[in-house]
């Protein structure tokens, strides 16, 4: 009976109270950055980081042809790079994965994660 009688107390005690709401953990990985330089050479874009929103992203064209990093969504971001020369612009500010190609050749491709 005495058992019975603690076991009532301690649960008697334990209602009523707000629970805590968990921490938000940030995703797994590296910290976002500030400012990124992607490398296109041998028809490759070289991966990149998790970027913050309106990161300055650096494209550099080390090939021989005309490049393009062009966003899948329409009007986000379009710039061509010249051979030998770099293309600087701010990373979109929305949140999530943007992907990316390049409109002269099909098979490049890549993707900006923003996050914070």
């Amino acid at each position: 009976m005495a058992v019975v009688l603690t076991l009532l107390v301690v649960a008697a005690g334990c209602g009523g109270e707000a629970e805590e709401e968990p921490a938000v953990v940030p995703p797994p990985g590296p910290p976002p950055i500030p400012a990124v330089t992607i490398t296109i050479e041998n028809l490759q874009y070289t991966g990149t980081p998790p970027i913050t929103p309106g990161a300055k992203i650096t494209v550099a064209n080390h090939d021989l042809v005309v490049h393009s990093i062009t966003s899948k969504r329409p009007g986000l971001f379009d710039h061509d790079i010249a051979p030998g020369r770099n293309v600087t612009f701010s990373a979109p500010v929305e949140i999530g994965s943007h992907p990316f190609f390049c409109e002269y050749h099909a098979l490049m491709d890549g993707w900006l994660s923003v996050r914070q």
